[in-house]
Parts: structure tokens; sequence; C-alpha cells
């Protein structure tokens, strides 16, 4: 048998073994693929060829994969996704591919799946996670367990999945929120979450020793995962990231430190060593949305809604990439349009209140001298 260019670009060299089936292997240049076949060939004459080994189904090795990645997988990535990742491939792989020797899927079967899950009128973000399921449980055929040398799940199969826009309040429907829930049971939730964009897993593990308030600066160190309900000692990325904090904001904490009887920025209303209820947080959210008539959206809604203050007051795409901690621009795309790179001094000039009434003298003073100094910094780099 020929060495065989494949669709995918890569070479297989193909002999008919000692017992009658067919053994072959696949690389990506052609001189390898010619190399490997002329040795066969001369292992068959001198009859130390060796028959093929037997691969499992994509059954028996799901079920290997599965169970390697659960034990070897972070407790806290495995409840949601992983639970996902059986019944993805129960419903939709396992009909077409489940019986199917591992070496005999090829890029075909692989399409069919994909197909037959559109054709179910299932929605593109399902038909991209059996995409991934497919794409890494081939991957890792290869890389860790060397079954294959060449995966089906070509990239080209990745399904597109429309951006839809998120909700989010425009600045104005920003500030009435702020004003409404001043003095009310998740107020200070809101506002944390408002000028800082922390997604609600940051906001729930927030504590006072995260936050300086002498400095004017928060650290965010860790998330609580909602699937186990335990703390992680990371926030998503992996990376704890620090910001300045508006003065807006700085002045409610100060004012919240002071009687504070919790470690937490934002505890349970039921009592202090109690972190914040999610489900009772989002719900109260919703309520105060349709108290004022505004669009009404969830906690995420608010990490959204941060884009609109900094923005305002003259951010970019690269100070947002930068607020967010995100991994890539392509993902802080979703929540702003624009460029530059000066966040620091954008965080100091947010005011979306500035002739707030509420402040005592103290912190009057305290933004007072903190706006001269912001104003004579500004004058200098202009």
């Amino acid at each position: 048998m020929p060495v065989v260019k494949l669709r995918s670009g890569s070479f297989q060299a193909k002999i008919l073994g000692p017992d009658g089936n067919t053994v072959s292997k696949t690389f990506l240049i052609r001189k390898e693929a010619s190399q490997q076949l002329a040795q066969w060939k001369l292992d068959k004459k001198q009859k130390r060829l060796q028959p093929k080994t037997s691969l499992p189904s994509l059954d028996e090795y799901f079920l290997r994969w599965y169970t390697d990645v659960s034990q070897e997988t972070r407790e806290e990535e495995q409840s949601g996704w992983r639970k996902a990742q059986l019944r993805i491939y129960r419903q939709y792989i396992q009909p077409i591919l489940g019986n199917e020797r591992l070496d005999e899927i090829g890029p075909d079967l692989v399409k069919r799946v994909i197909n037959q899950v559109a054709q179910l009128g299932r929605a593109p973000q399902t038909q991209r996670h059996v995409y991934q399921i497919m794409r890494k449980m081939f991957g890792d055929s290869i890389e860790i367990y060397q079954y294959l040398t060449f995966n089906p799940v070509l990239r080209k199969f990745n399904p597109d999945v429309p951006v839809l826009e998120a909700k989010r309040l425009n600045l104005e429907q920003i500030k009435a929120l702020l004003r409404h829930v001043e003095g009310k049971k998740y107020g200070l939730a809101i506002w944390v979450q408002l000028y800082l964009g922390l997604r609600c897993g940051e906001l729930r593990a927030l504590r006072w020793e995260d936050v300086d308030l002498g400095d004017r600066r928060i650290v965010i160190r860790r998330a609580f995962v909602k699937h186990t309900g335990k703390f992680r000692e990371y926030p998503k990325g992996r990376k704890q990231h620090s910001h300045s904090l508006p003065l807006e904001l700085w002045q409610r904490l100060s004012e919240a430190r002071k009687t504070a009887v919790s470690d937490y920025v934002v505890p349970s209303p039921d009592g202090p060593q109690y972190i914040l209820p999610h489900r009772w947080y989002l719900k109260a959210l919703k309520d105060y949305c349709r108290e004022l008539e505004i669009p009404v959206i969830g906690t995420h809604g608010l990490r959204h809604s941060t884009s609109e203050i900094y923005l305002s007051h003259g951010a970019s795409r690269d100070d947002m990439r930068q607020l967010f901690a995100h991994s890539s621009l392509t993902v802080t795309d979703r929540y702003i349009r624009d460029r530059a790179s000066n966040l620091e001094r954008v965080s100091n000039v947010i005011r979306l209140f500035p002739a707030d009434g509420g402040a005592n003298e103290e912190s009057k003073s305290s933004m007072k001298t903190s706006t001269a100094n912001i104003s004579k910094e500004v004058s200098t780099s202009n």
C-alpha cells in the first residue's frame, strides 16, 4: 500500500499485517511516512512485522478518559462542567460513535455527529460544547494515551457561535440604581460590583483584609465557587490583581468599615459569619431594577455595566482588560469598544455624584485633597 495524503494535510503509511488487518500510522511529513512504510516492508519480509494491537471502542476509551480526567481535574471545576460532559457524550456522541473502534473514527464520522446536533435544532453553543468535548477527547488520545497520531476533530468543524450583546445599564440608569439602593439590604454589594466590575464569586469572597482604605486600593485574592460551596484561593484566571478605589466607593467603604462586625465586606443579612447569599442578592437586584423601571439585569450585568462608568470617564480597551483581569482583549471586546491605557487616572477621576452632600467632613476633606492631586497630575500630563 502506498503513502496516502489525508484531507487534513497529513500523510498515512499503510501495510497489510500478518493477521490480515491493516497496520497504519499518520505523519505530518511525507518523508517520515515513506520511511515508516519502507521499514514495515522490510519487517514483513523478514517476518518481524507484529499484528496491530486492537484499540478500544470509543465507549471503552471514554470511560477511561472521563475517569482519569475527573481524578486529575481540580475539585471546584468538576461539578458542573464534568457532569455536562457526561450528559453531552451520552446524548449526542455515543449513539453515532460509541461502538466504533477509536482508530476507525475519521473526520467524516465526527462531522456526522456535529451535523446531527444541528439537525436536532440544538443551540449553537450546544453544538460548540459537543465539538469541544470531542476535540479534547481525541487530543488526549494522542498526547496522553498515544492511541492515535491524528485528531479527526478538525478545527474547521468548530461551529460559529454568535456573540449576543450582554444586558447592561447606561450611565443614567446606573446612577438611578445607586441612589435607589443606598441604605438598603444589598446596597453596598451593588456599589462595589458596579464601581469595581467584580464577578459575584469575587464579591462574595471579598474581606476587609483585602481593602486598604489608607492607600485606597483593593486586592482581589480569592473567589467563592457556587457549584462546590467552597472558597478558591485565587480569582478566575489564577492571578491576583489590585485596583485603585474610586473616591465615591472609597467613601462608602470607609463608612461601612466603622460599623463592620464581619470579616466579609458584604456579608449575609442573616449574620456576619455568613457570606452574601447569591440567590437572594440576585432577587433583590432584579426587584430594584423593576422598581426603577430600568432593564432587569443579573449580577454579571452589573459587571458589564461597569464599563459604562469607566468609558464615560476616559477609560480604554486596554484599561478595561486590566480592570476585568481578562486573559485577552477578545474577551474584553464583549464589554467595551475602545482603546488606550490610563486606568489608575480614570479610577481617580470617576464622579457619578459630584454634588453629593452625604459625605462627612473628614471624607469631603480627603476627597478634595485627592481631587487636587489628580487635577495637578492631569494638568502635568497634558
